[in-house]
């Protein structure tokens, strides 16, 4: 199928009436000069015409009705590039913004929302989320936002997932006096939610190799070639004062480069024009093998890519990717990206620009659960993708380079930099920084000038640390709960969960405030079945499907679907490579042990050497299949999505589950005489996830069984 597919799609791509068009300029509409009409072009004769899939034309095509466009378009359409009505609505004294405004203040980094904990009298708040590319965290901005979280918000910081700070609790009246002291601070929170590039992600790690420090260089110029350049930010929150660092000239080169028709000339948004893009998009950068970013969650994701000497020579492009599902309804789906091609280095911001459009034109704007560039490209299939990306390039890219296996990397604990200092990677549950914590690391931060890193599995990073240095930061951080890893529940180390209720309006139920009490339940059930303290699983929980903890990828994803209810989602893996599938639905939550324990007892029973609970869960599924596909023929022009189940052995055997066997009685019998016996034992029971005492007792009672029947030999 996936030749025929590839040709039908290659065929497709060379119709003249899929061609993209030349951009020539904005026409004015109506009264209001700064606005701009957003037109969108007819779709070819094979698609079904209710399906939007152009975006921002330049010019109005003479159709006698505009085809349907959401109501956030309408929003961006007349917002004067993001100012009106927020401008507005930010002068009156009402607690709460209008609903045009709720919409483009995500543009500037913020959601209203209300404490759902409170009844009676809607109570509204506003959580301000930054954008830290690469989760850099200059001294000066860590001790503005601890500043600010006690003055004006809850008391806590949240490190999220994608390596930024979010603060809760902000009030209507406070909103400007918070934004302009985290922009005075060389902080930002310009893009970090809206329909744009959202923070770009990379290892956190401060590693001096050319690798991790190219990785970096890249995240940042990536952040700054697809930031706004429109000024509403500044207009808004600083009087128009522009706090910016002067840009690379190769950023400003491949933003203003419009060789390819990429941009809206004489535009003051360039790439993104009045529309912006469809809907949130993310990009992660990092080096082979270390997949802390995980890299096939997002929409772009580059990986350097270096010859032999270490010397960085190019990117490997994936595509594609995304987490936002929508419960109940078949085609919405979690997605891998998938590999697009390699560009040399001096290329990759003409590459990611070139993807960037080829969304911006084509990514759906009439729905927009449907509008991420996920299903653009499952639509198209990914060899049509990769023709248009290419005419708006305009070069081919070259196959993917091949590179190693994928590994999460935590980078907890003590690491040398590589330039004779030290960091410290510290565990922060949930990414709450609260209480002795918050005060803590403040002084610490403080007394030694260190800089910051945020991890994408929400943990912090202190950097630049002298090695006179490392004992007395140990004790005053062992003395706040922040311990080394070694004293952290390696469940504790790979979870993770989105801030769900009280605050967040889309949460069904609990994750954050659920996943403390969830982790000791799991460790309780591995103390019954027999697991070890070193055994691990990766565990994720969100409140709602749209994953923000990417629970999708998780060994075992909690997802909620109504109150005190989970959908459970298995076979992700450790590497953070294989998409996990719906295994439940609706588990109540005081049920859980009823599908963990037999889970754990079965995994501890029949896996396979050093096989992780994801990849067990996956063999045990005796047909495994994707669960998400396109079907791509002329009569269906949108994909049909089949979900196919599985793990109906592991549903058998959670359904008859009556508790574990009873262990056998243990008499204190010595097995063994000398310790070379027992050592010989200890390699071959090794071989079948046994010890040597359970090996020698299944010799002994077989040999006995043996001689009972007469049957010895």
């Amino acid at each position: 199928m996936g030749t025929s597919v590839g040709a039908a799609n290659a065929v497709i791509a060379k119709d003249p009436k899929l061609q993209i068009q030349r951009f020539h300029g904005l026409r004015s509409y109506g009264s209001i000069p700064l606005n701009r009409r957003v037109n969108v072009l007819p779709v070819s004769s094979s698609s079904n015409s209710s399906i939007i899939t152009a975006t921002a034309t330049p010019v109005k095509p003479d159709v006698a009705a505009e085809p349907k466009r959401s109501k956030v378009e309408i929003f961006k359409e007349h917002s004067n590039f993001i100012r009106y009505p927020l401008n507005e609505e930010l002068l009156n004294e009402a607690p709460n913004v209008n609903e045009a405004a709720t919409q483009l203040i995500k543009f500037h980094g913020s959601y209203m929302q209300t404490n759902r904990d409170e009844r009676g009298t809607k109570s509204y708040q506003f959580m301000l989320r930054t954008k830290n590319p690469c989760g850099k965290v200059p001294n000066k901005l860590y001790l503005a936002m601890d500043d600010l979280a006690d003055q004006f918000g809850i008391g806590t910081l949240r490190l999220t997932t994608r390596q930024t700070f979010q603060l809760h609790g902000v009030l209507k009246k406070n909103l400007k006096t918070v934004m302009s002291t985290i922009i005075r601070n060389m902080g930002s929170t310009l893009g970090a939610c809206g329909d744009l590039n959202r923070n770009v992600l990379a290892p956190a790690a401060p590693f001096t190799s050319k690798d991790y420090l190219f990785a970096q260089e890249t995240a940042d110029n990536i952040a700054a070639l697809l930031s706004p350049q429109s000024g509403f930010y500044y207009d808004m929150w600083v009087d128009g004062e522009k706090f910016m660092s002067a840009e690379p000239s190769e950023v400003v080169k491949a933003r203003n480069d419009n060789t390819h028709g990429t941009n809206f000339p004489d535009s003051p948004e360039p790439i993104y024009g009045t529309q912006f893009l469809p809907r949130k998009f993310k990009v992660a950068v990092t080096v082979p093998g270390d997949n802390s970013v995980d890299i096939l969650t997002n929409d772009i994701g580059v990986v350097v890519v270096s010859d032999a000497h270490g010397e960085p020579q190019g990117f490997n492009l994936y595509v594609g990717g995304g987490m936002g599902r929508t419960h109940r309804i078949e085609n919405t789906f979690p997605r891998l990206a998938e590999p697009l091609g390699y560009v040399p280095k001096e290329d990759i911001l003409y590459a990611v620009k070139a993807i960037v459009v080829t969304q911006r034109e084509n990514g759906r704007r009439d729905e927009r659960r449907y509008s991420r560039m996920k299903y653009l490209i499952s639509e198209w299939g990914i060899e049509k993708f990769r023709n248009v990306v290419e005419q708006y390039y305009g070069k081919k890219f070259e196959p993917s380079r091949e590179l190693p296996e994928w590994e999460f990397k935590s980078y907890l604990g003590w690491h040398e930099q590589g330039d004779g200092e030290l960091f410290c990677g510290l565990h922060v549950d949930n990414g709450r920084i609260g209480g002795k914590m918050k005060s803590t690391l403040r002084e610490i931060i403080a007394k030694y000038d260190l800089s910051v890193r945020l991890t994408p599995n929400q943990n912090i990073i202190l950097c630049d640390i002298r090695r006179a240095w490392r004992r007395p930061i140990t004790t005053a951080l062992a003395q706040a709960g922040l311990l080394l890893p070694r004293y952290v529940d390696p469940l504790n180390v790979t979870a993770m969960a989105c801030p769900a209720l009280p605050l967040c309006p889309l949460a069904i139920t609990e994750a954050e405030r659920g996943i403390p009490d969830l982790l000791k339940r799991v460790r309780a059930v591995f103390d019954k079945v027999g697991l070890k303290y070193s055994e691990s699983v990766v565990i994720r929980v969100t409140g709602c499907p749209n994953g923000c903890a990417r629970p999708y990828m998780a060994e075992l994803g909690l997802v909620g679907d109504g109150p005190n209810s989970y959908q459970i989602w298995l076979g992700g893996t450790p590497g953070q490579t294989v998409l996990a599938r719906p295994f439940m639905n609706k588990v109540k939550i005081q049920e859980l042990e009823k599908v963990f324990e037999p889970l754990c007892y079965t995994w501890k029973h029949k896996r396979q050497a050093k096989e992780s609970f994801g990849d067990f869960t996956n063999r045990m599924d005796k047909h495994p299949v994707r669960s998400w596909f396109c079907l791509l023929v002329d009569l269906v022009p949108y994909p049909v999505l089949e979900i196919k189940q599985g793990f109906e052995k592991l549903q058998e055997i959670v359904d008859k589950w009556e508790g574990p066997a009873e262990a056998p009685a243990r008499f204190n019998l010595r097995l063994f005489a000398d310790k070379k016996t027992f050592e010989a034992m200890d390699e071959l029971g090794k071989l079948q996830n046994k010890n040597a005492h359970q090996l020698a007792m299944e010799v002994v009672r077989n040999y006995v069984a043996s001689q009972q029947n007469g049957k010895a030999e």
